[in-house]
């Protein structure tokens, strides 16, 4: 079955359920990022001459993946409700 096999198949429950698991690992990878910046800075001692990170989109978007392929998994194990 192709991907978009598989979408069309899903029902409103499992896109919702999709989406709001896809929403937040977008979450969980904001904070993450934050948190890795914030330990840079604090390790750089927060210096004029550190290279300032910032979040962007495609690194928020590339963590929330994994994150939401590792969660999905793991629900996947443990219940049957997901599609």
């Amino acid at each position: 079955m192709s991907l978009g096999d598989w979408l069309k198949s899903l029902s409103a429950l499992d896109h919702g359920i999709l989406l709001a698991l896809y929403g937040i690992c977008i979450y969980l990878s904001k904070v993450t990022l934050e948190m890795l910046i914030e330990y840079y800075d604090e390790k750089k001692e927060h210096s004029q001459f550190r290279i300032q990170f910032r979040v962007t989109p495609a690194a928020l978007l590339s963590l929330a993946f994994i994150y939401s392929f590792l969660i999905y998994q793991i629900l996947e194990a443990m219940f049957d409700f997901m599609p």
